[in-house]
């Protein structure tokens, strides 16, 4: 319509008067009014104006922070914001669309931070330009069939998620040499779960042997994400496990395992195997055996509690998520029953920190929660350093049933 009008605002030229050249003064420019061009100016300007170019920051880790260049378009016509996030040196980073949107958030795929709401197709890149995830987003959760990339091109993960939780089949490239493992799943859990047995790293108290019939309490760490696989020193990186590289002593038993690359601490039936192997092997005072861990490993933590709460005297998950297996809700209440000190940051880009808060008016009157507000997913270098949290666990016996 505004185009028409203009073509329609042409100014006849008095055929009585002598022509002007166009590099002179002249209401006239190639046919159009100088009202019509500026008029068509700010149209343009508008234009041009909705896209908005910032720089983001986000943390990856706790001593390295990357800069994005950002582009943020809003769509009137569908009330979405499109995002575009790109590397410093150029590579597109992450593709993707928002019903909410503070621009100056960068936060991981997984995590809607502070009402940021992801809405549709969702893509993101390696540094290299090999793609690294696509999905696709329902009111700021995963719904449809969603993919991981490793950073060579290669698939490693695909499954099928409804309302933020597996639903479907899923399949797993664990061994680039052999075919994926093919698991189903229903509300987050695994339909048919492999038998499996994990490694794990063991610490004894340094006068573990000076009394042979003392029994010690057993400490259960599972560690984050990032350190998955079949080197088992990859756990010395943070945690517990970091600690006691570090030269700590503990007043535990403690025992570490990990969980195979791309899978969570809720895909296999592992535990029961690894709780009896543990407990048989060494002098373990079953009424005192505590559980933390941190972010993949904070879900875990919240997993086996509510799937095992009879076996554990107290927990301390950290940073994870509550809301994708439907287990960990369905044990709300004997959760309720348990001794639970649970962490979080304010600040977190990974794990939202509402995954913590929607479990907290669970939580009894031995039980109590700490979300740093200065801190984001890394709030786990200011616990296990401390003396608070394994004090607290000591406090602590396995209530009869």
């Amino acid at each position: 319509m505004i185009l028409a009008w203009i073509q329609n605002t042409r100014v006849k030229v008095n055929r009585g008067q002598p022509r002007r050249r166009h590099n002179e003064s002249s209401p006239v420019i190639r046919g159009y009014s100088a009202v019509a061009l500026a008029i068509l100016l700010v149209v343009s300007g508008a234009a041009a104006q909705s896209i908005k170019e910032l720089q983001v920051q986000r943390s990856l880790s706790l001593s390295k922070t990357i800069v994005y260049n950002r582009h943020v378009r809003f769509d009137p016509k569908n009330g979405l914001y499109h995002v575009q996030d790109f590397f410093t040196n150029g590579q597109i980073q992450m593709d993707a669309t928002y019903s909410a949107l503070n621009k100056s958030i960068k936060e991981d795929y997984q995590c809607n931070y502070r009402g940021n709401t992801k809405e549709g197709v969702y893509r993101e890149w390696y540094e290299n330009g090999n793609p690294s995830f696509t999905g696709r987003f329902k009111r700021g959760r995963f719904d449809g069939i969603c993919t991981e990339f490793s950073m060579d091109g290669r698939k490693e993960a695909e499954a099928i998620w409804k309302e933020g939780q597996l639903n479907g089949r899923a399949r797993f490239w664990t061994n680039a040499e052999a075919p994926p493992l093919i698991l189903q799943f229903r509300k987050g859990v695994t339909q048919h779960p492999r038998k499996a047995q994990y490694v794990y790293l063991a610490y004894t108290p340094t006068n573990y042997d000076v009394v042979p019939d003392r029994k010690w309490p057993l400490l259960i760490y599972l560690h984050g994400g990032s350190d998955r696989g079949t080197n088992l020193n990859q756990l010395f990186a943070a945690g517990v496990p970091d600690q006691i590289y570090r030269g700590r002593q503990f007043p535990f038993i403690v025992a570490a395992p990990q969980c195979p690359r791309l899978l969570r601490w809720t895909t296999d039936d592992w535990f029961e195997t690894f709780y009896w192997e543990v407990t048989a092997k060494y002098r373990v005072d079953t009424n005192r055996v505590y559980l933390t861990g941190v972010s993949l490993g904070g879900e875990g933590t919240w997993y086996l509690a509510a799937k095992h709460p009879t076996l554990f005297a107290a927990i301390a998950p950290i940073s994870g998520f509550t809301s994708r297996t439907s287990v960990i809700d369905k044990g709300r209440e004997q959760l309720a029953r348990l001794p639970v000190w649970a962490f979080h940051g304010e600040l977190d880009l990974v794990v939202p920190v509402e995954e913590t808060r929607r479990m907290v008016g669970i939580l009894n009157s031995d039980s109590k929660s700490t979300v740093d507000p200065a801190t984001g997913h890394w709030v786990h270098w200011s616990v296990y350093p401390g003396v608070e949290l394994y004090e607290w666990f000591l406090q602590h016996e396995r209530r009869p049933q």
